[in-house]
């Protein structure tokens, strides 16, 4: 078996993300020191401009999480250099080239880790209901 080289890499992941027609941003994990009772605090921050994605909404499907099991609504593909970790969060902000507007932009959550395939990276998704 041969394997790929860098040319036919290159080439793949840009047919990637040329298939991407939506945009999002990666809120990235923070976490403050302590807030006023001296326990630290999750926040996510828009620490980005605004990444090509491919979005799908999916029939709900069971995936194991952490312990538990968990509803899968959709999956994003994402360009194969993007920083994201299971602990960030996914905001849809264009859809099919359609702008969403800010208020009714879903937001989503990463279940497991992410998928780092050859050409894109893929994450399974599910609606953040802290928002």
């Amino acid at each position: 078996m041969t394997s790929l080289s860098s040319t036919e890499l290159s080439r793949m992941r840009d047919d990637a993300e040329k298939t991407m027609y939506d945009l999002c941003f990666i809120g990235k994990y923070m976490r403050d020191e302590a807030d006023g009772f001296n326990l630290p605090e999750d926040y996510w921050q828009d620490v980005s401009n605004e990444v090509s994605c491919g979005f799908k909404t999916v029939r709900n499907r069971e995936a194991m999480g952490e312990t538990e099991v968990v509803m899968i609504e959709a999956e994003l593909r994402l360009p194969y250099d993007t920083d994201i970790d299971r602990r960030d969060r996914v905001r849809i902000t264009y859809r099919l080239g359609e702008f969403i507007k800010h208020e009714d932009q879903p937001v989503f959550r990463i279940v497991g880790q992410p998928v780092h395939g050859h050409a894109a990276i893929v994450l399974q998704l599910i609606k953040d209901t802290e928002v």
